[in-house]
């Protein structure tokens, strides 16, 4: 007599924890797709229903691949000291550091006091008109939790960058 392991797939609304007795719904809520219990779908808007099995075979669980590593560019520490510093070695005012890169005096002031992180595109002048590197690439790092129930915490995610002497 041949033997099949079928294992009941217990489902957990993904809003309330609860158990999903019955048919599940696959709602919508700000852009991110939900399975969810009867008492939780008026929480998004329903996708159309889609035949779900009841039964499933368990497979094994392969290890998980090791993804590369993505680099992603982020402003280095010290960025604004670095912009000021290079104004100044030149004997440029703030104003006349605005005028090259075609954006406005209080831009430059807000960058230098560190009040603003400024956008891609003035990164990029700056880079260019001082020949400096303002960014730098950093590893983003991914948590997998393999399956299990605990929430990563701050100190799962968090990666401290060592200060440069």
């Amino acid at each position: 007599m041949h033997s099949c392991n079928l294992e009941r797939v217990i489902m957990e609304c993904e809003i309330c924890g609860r158990e999903i007795k019955g048919r599940s719904y696959t709602i919508l809520v700000e852009g991110s797709e939900m399975t969810v219990c009867a008492r939780c779908k008026d929480y998004g808007t329903e996708k159309p229903f889609k035949e779900v099995k009841k039964l499933q075979l368990k497979k094994k669980r392969a290890k998980p691949k090791s993804e590369p590593i993505e680099f992603v560019d982020e402003l280095v520490e010290n960025f604004n000291a670095i912009v000021r510093r290079e104004r100044e070695k030149r004997g440029w005012s703030q104003a006349d550091l605005a005028k090259k890169i075609q954006e406005k005096e209080s831009l430059i002031r807000k960058i230098e006091n560190g009040e603003i992180t400024p956008e891609p595109e003035v990164i990029e002048k700056l880079e260019r008109l001082f020949g400096v590197k303002l960014r730098e690439k950093v590893p983003e790092v991914k948590v997998e939790t393999a399956g299990s129930k605990i929430t990563p915490t701050l100190g799962d995610v968090v990666v401290i960058k060592k200060k440069k002497k």
